[in-house]
């Protein structure tokens, strides 16, 4: 065993290695180096050290810490993001379970990865809760645009009785593009509205079956479907809006008169 030594630590002295200082080629036992360097300790061990990431755990953590502030600030819809999160999450616990020496924050990966899915699986609920109330508000908004674009012309007619004496309405849209110098505006679905003006014999006899006083003219949406005469048509007459099912039944009261 002595020889052994011996011999091991004569090959390791004989063994050549670079000067830190001036870079010359000396001996590793050598205690000092012709530049006047002297080393105070053993060379460094070569050998690569391993130092654990904990990157992708973190990144994990972070984008949920982002996805909750997203959705509380800006939108609950932002939480969807979290499909995102789990992803990263799922991607973290894998390297880290495959590969522990360099990846680490296992159960961190964990921790998030089962927040997320319990987060998505309660926002989930949550969106399918309320899918039919985001319909309707969607609904109500494009209904309220229409009305707005109905409400501009109804007051550009009554502009236009109560200026230059005339004391009536336009009869149809080419005569209102005439008088009042512009075309029907659009609905919230790009399509035009319909305008018809009525001869005052008509309007007095509304007046006498349903004691409500138009003003002579209906504004008409054909609505969502773009079909005139359904349901979902937006009408108003004498500055307030109708179903096309309450206009059928004044229509019908007139006729019986």
């Amino acid at each position: 065993m002595s020889t052994r030594l011996g011999i091991e630590e004569k090959n390791t002295s004989i063994q050549s290695m670079l000067c830190p200082c001036c870079g010359a080629s000396i001996f590793r036992g050598a205690r000092e180096c012709g530049c006047g360097a002297r080393f105070v300790g053993e060379p460094l061990d070569e050998t690569p050290i391993k130092v654990q990431r904990f990157g992708p755990a973190m990144t994990s953590v972070a984008m949920l810490l982002l996805v909750i502030a997203a959705g509380l600030v800006a939108t609950k819809w932002l939480a969807f993001a979290a499909i995102v999160v789990m992803w990263v999450a799922w991607r973290a616990v894998k390297l880290a379970k495959r590969d522990p020496e360099w990846y680490g924050g296992y159960k961190t990966a964990v921790f998030t990865l089962a927040v997320t899915i319990l987060g998505s699986v309660g926002l989930a609920s949550y969106g399918i809760a309320h899918i039919p109330q985001a319909l309707d508000n969607y609904r109500l908004r494009r209904v309220a645009a229409t009305q707005a674009s109905i409400y501009h012309v109804a007051n550009a007619l009554e502009e236009y009785k109560r200026t230059d004496g005339h004391g009536s309405y336009p009869r149809n849209a080419q005569e209102y593009k005439k008088a009042i110098g512009e075309s029907l505006p659009g609905d919230y679905w790009d399509r035009g509205l319909k305008y018809e003006g009525y001869p005052g014999a008509i309007a007095d006899r509304s007046i006498e079956t349903t004691g409500i006083q138009y003003t002579g003219f209906e504004l008409r949406s054909a609505g969502p479907d773009g079909i005139i005469g359904t349901d979902d048509d937006i009408i108003m007459r004498d500055g307030m809006f109708f179903t096309n099912s309450e206009v059928k039944k004044q229509a019908v009261v007139q006729q019986r008169r």
